[in-house]
């Protein structure tokens, strides 16, 4: 990696993320766990004790100064002065708030929101959550393609404006992270199935591919 290196990754729950922690970890970065996630409403209602503490536990001890945009921006600004750190983010880019912070270099990693939303949904991973709201086949499957929706518009946003910002599609991942200079972390990739079918019922498939097409027909990503 070189000074080039993006200060911060950006991926939705389900397309990989984990994997792309990992795979930094093993190249030498320090990188933060979706530190952000804290500013989710699962967290806000415990209240800024708890969100303080987890957020620091998840950032490797560095903590938000401010609620507000200034946080996020002297956050950012650590981390991007930190050598060899980074972050793997998920609810700013959802909540379409670091376009109000400084341009930086952003990477986006995206699934196609269906396959995405049934790997989130697996009993293995997140499905508790899911559990909460009645399972997949519920109205979560809309809250998600929102979420989902949401991070896509942010990428298409700063990219708009300019923005160094790339996106890597968890489906052609290898070929997306090569691409950025970024290969060394790819070299254990292995793609999982989507397996949408039975673990999805069509109409929920439907539902959430609805939901993010618009989107999804700008982004035209092979595959999807």
């Amino acid at each position: 990696m070189n000074s080039s290196d993006p200060v911060v990754f950006c991926g939705m729950g389900g397309s990989g993320s984990t994997y792309l922690r990992h795979a930094l970890e093993r190249a030498g970065m320090t990188v933060h766990n979706k530190p952000d996630i804290v500013h989710h409403r699962h967290w806000v209602k415990q209240g800024r004790k708890a969100q303080h503490d987890e957020f620091a536990r998840r950032a490797d001890g560095f903590t938000l100064d401010s609620t507000g945009i200034a946080g996020i921006q002297h956050y950012l600004d650590q981390v991007s002065g930190a050598a060899a750190t980074t972050a793997v983010l998920s609810t700013w880019a959802e909540q379409q708030l670091l376009r109000h912070t400084t341009r930086r270099r952003v990477v986006f990693l995206l699934r196609e929101p269906a396959a995405a939303y049934r790997s989130m949904c697996d009993p293995d991973r997140h499905g508790d959550i899911a559990a909460q709201y009645g399972g997949p086949d519920s109205w979560y499957a809309v809250f998600y393609a929102e979420r989902w929706r949401k991070t896509a518009e942010e990428y298409l946003a700063l990219r708009a404006a300019d923005w160094d910002v790339s996106l890597w599609a968890y489906e052609h991942l290898p070929d997306h992270a090569r691409r950025d200079g970024f290969g060394e972390i790819v070299s254990q990739w292995r793609r999982s199935a989507p397996r949408l079918r039975p673990a999805l019922a069509e109409e929920t498939i439907d539902l959430i591919r609805t939901c993010t097409r618009e989107v999804l027909e700008v982004l035209d990503i092979p595959g999807w």
